[in-house]
């Protein structure tokens, strides 16, 4: 066990509750908002009870490995080779995702904030910024997200009571007018973003000391995460409204445009600038530990650091050569990329949770008894 990687199940769950955000509170309205207009509301109400029951999912399996890494219960369960190779694709999950994010940094400071700054140049300062945090270890980084959760906070509450005196409820009528398929299509992403990237913590989970509080944290960072989404969803709605919501790639920095306080104190999207920022750099952190731990078991690695500056650099060229625009970029995480997160976090964690139970009877508890 890493001695600098272990954390408090608080820790665990502040750091859950800004993986749920992570960038899903930048591009998720504009999702459910184009597919369920209106009703995107609903939709995201939908997508948070289901994206629950995706997290016991995982929180399931995570019972099953006390006391072993997530990645030695892939190969207690497969074997060697096979279990090798399901590690390998989540290892590169993890990196296509995170290079995701780190495209979108810098699109959306680049667009938004420093216009004359290549994205290239604001993308190398998160990569740098990820790398000192994952060198550091993972205490170190939930040590920083204890203070990133309560400075989050104030400025999301901030930026909600500022907004209710433009919101108007008359936005959200006609309520289902066009039945329940734009609401289930917008339910889809709404599951995927927030709680199915959540798999990513499966890996964590050993390092996560009582144990006994383990999963508890869990599911209440993920309802926080959640809770703070929806808002931000109903918000965008109720100021914007949906045509204008869908209208925009960052609708949410947008809707941030609109907060005053009195008539002197304006311009205050910045707010939204930085909570997103928070979220979405503790998040592509935690891609970059599950990295790590994943080439670490793989290859017997016992340098950790030695693997930190070779992955950022790829994680730099990928975030470049992932997609040739934006607007391809948009139509991929609408259309696809849901299904590619359920398939590692629905999928895969089913197919554990068979596999385990069919071995658990012929080889008894033993099977997750194997010390890391």
């Amino acid at each position: 066990m890493l001695d600098n990687y272990k954390i408090s199940p608080r820790q665990f769950m502040m750091l859950v509750t800004l993986a749920t955000i992570g960038d899903s509170v930048l591009v998720l309205p504009v999702i459910s908002a184009d597919l369920a207009k209106q009703d995107a509301w609903i939709a995201v109400m939908i997508g948070f009870v289901i994206g629950l029951g995706n997290v016991l999912l995982l929180i399931a399996v995570g019972k099953r490995y006390p006391n072993v890494s997530f990645f030695s219960f892939i190969d207690r369960l497969f074997g060697r080779v096979l279990g090798t190779m399901i590690t390998l694709s989540f290892v590169w999950y993890t990196f296509f995702s995170a290079s995701a994010h780190v495209l979108e940094t810098g699109d959306f400071v680049g667009t938004y904030l420093l216009n004359d700054t290549p994205s290239i140049a604001i993308q190398l300062l998160l990569v740098i910024l990820i790398m000192f945090g994952v060198r550091l270890g993972l205490q170190t980084v939930a040590y920083s997200a204890q203070i990133y959760f309560y400075t989050f906070f104030f400025l999301f509450v901030l930026l909600i009571l500022a907004l209710i005196p433009q919101a108007d409820l008359s936005r959200l009528q006609p309520v289902m007018e066009n039945g329940w398929k734009p609401i289930v299509a917008g339910a889809i992403p709404s599951v995927a973003f927030p709680f199915s990237e959540l798999v990513i913590f499966l890996a964590i989970l050993p390092y996560v000391s009582p144990i006994q509080k383990r999963m508890r944290h869990f599911l209440k960072g993920a309802f926080l995460g959640g809770m703070v989404l929806a808002i931000v969803i109903f918000m965008c709605i109720l100021v914007l409204g949906a045509d204008q919501t869908a209208r925009h790639m960052y609708p949410s920095y947008v809707l941030a445009k609109q907060m005053k306080i009195g008539t002197f104190i304006q311009r205050l999207e910045v707010i939204l600038a930085v909570v997103w920022f928070i979220a979405v750099n503790a998040k592509i952190t935690i891609y970059s530990v599950f990295f790590q731990l994943g080439l670490r078991h793989v290859f017997r690695i016992q340098d950790m650091p030695v693997l930190t500056l070779p992955y950022m650099v790829m994680l730099l060229v990928m975030a470049n050569i992932f997609t040739p625009n934006m607007v391809v970029y948009g139509s991929i995480i609408s259309q696809y990329w849901p299904y590619y997160d359920f398939t590692y976090s629905i999928g895969l964690p089913v197919l554990m949770l068979i596999v385990y139970k069919w071995r658990s009877k012929l080889a008894g508890p033993q099977i997750h008894e194997t010390k890391q």
